[in-house]
């Protein structure tokens, strides 16, 4: 199948298609490399149109890479707030310092690989998009189109997989305009090649395709390693009140939710009047983890007792309005609004 002739062919269609159908996506109307990292960064296991708002808020809040560098963690993670996979944000946070204090961006794709959160594919999207650099970026749709078009059967997370599959990207590449090939078949597999019911009347690929009008093979490819059963954890959160206070405790520095600022798993005294449950129980999936969250609802009689309340758990005692503006997981900010109304 993966003659050069069909190389040749995946290529020239690629090219033409992208021309045609490329979404007009803010990072792209105004490309800058500060836009395209940016963007990168947040599009890592994050829909385009959940991340759209979040560049113009990125880009509104930090318009420069010395404006995010010089903005606190707090400021970055409150921004971030709905994104999920809070790692990036620190690793984005990280790297801006590390940018602004060498003063100026990597110049090449191994040296974007340096920078804390940027990985393979990132510095390869990044490099061949903002730099022009010859490399062929390689994501999870990329993976379906490339293993879909050469019937690769192999794992495409597992070593012989992921080898074949870089293999058929770099060879399609086009090297006089990297970036726009790796937007195009990044494009293709997010408009055309959908994990469900591709259009294979509407790809550029399909002459040339192994998998192509054959539905037996959509289910199949990409073939992927069995994913781990996720971890059930049996969450309560503790909701003091008192006139219009809350204790809120910031989690560790490490583990799920790392720095983020949610409520105490730990009960309150004997002191604190029990509201029952704020809500039905929560389920919410993290990757690896199933959350079952019970909440709690307690009144405390004075705000000395919340203050002995916060003081025992670590915690902060805060008005609602504090704690809106604080950085907390989308289990906590769902809670917050639905719950308690604000």
């Amino acid at each position: 199948m993966n003659t050069l002739n069909n190389i040749q062919i995946a290529r020239s269609g690629l090219k033409s298609w992208y021309s045609d159908h490329a979404r007009d996506l803010p990072w792209r109307l105004a490309p800058s490399l500060y836009g395209t990292w940016l963007s990168e960064i947040m599009l890592q296991q994050t829909r385009v149109e959940t991340g759209i708002p979040k560049w113009h808020l990125f880009m509104d809040l930090f318009p420069t890479v010395d404006d995010l560098s010089r903005a606190s963690e707090d400021e970055v993670l409150k921004a971030w707030e709905g994104l999920g996979y809070y790692r990036r944000a620190r690793y984005l946070h990280k790297a801006a310092k590390i940018v602004n204090e060498t003063g100026e961006f990597p110049k090449s794709h191994a040296a974007w690989l340096t920078l804390p959160g940027v990985g393979p594919y990132t510095a390869a999207a990044i490099a061949s998009i903002g730099l022009g650099e010859a490399v062929a970026a390689v994501d999870g749709n990329v993976q379906r189109v490339v293993a879909r078009w050469a019937g690769i059967s192999d794992p495409v997370d597992g070593k012989k997989g992921a080898k074949e599959v870089q293999e058929v990207a770099d060879a399609w590449l086009d090297h006089n305009a990297p970036g726009n090939h790796n937007q195009a078949v990044m494009e293709l597999g997010a408009l055309v090649c959908a994990p469900r019911n591709p259009l294979c009347d509407r790809c550029p690929l399909s002459s040339s395709c192994v998998s192509a009008f054959q539905r037996e093979m959509w289910g199949v490819l990409p073939t992927k390693k069995p994913k781990k059963k996720a971890i059930r954890w049996e969450l309560t959160w503790h909701i003091a009140r008192f006139q219009n206070f809350t204790v809120t405790i910031q989690r560790p520095e490490t583990g799920v939710w790392a720095k983020l600022w949610a409520f105490p798993e730990t009960p309150p005294s004997k002191d604190f009047h029990s509201l029952g449950e704020l809500m039905k129980p929560v389920t919410h999936l993290l990757t690896h983890r199933k959350i079952e969250a019970t909440i709690q609802g307690w009144e405390a009689p004075d705000k000395d007792t919340m203050e002995s309340f916060a003081a025992h758990v670590g915690g902060e005692v805060i008005t609602w309005e504090e704690l809106g503006q604080r950085a907390m997981p989308r289990l906590a900010t769902k809670i917050f609004s639905d719950a308690l109304g604000q």
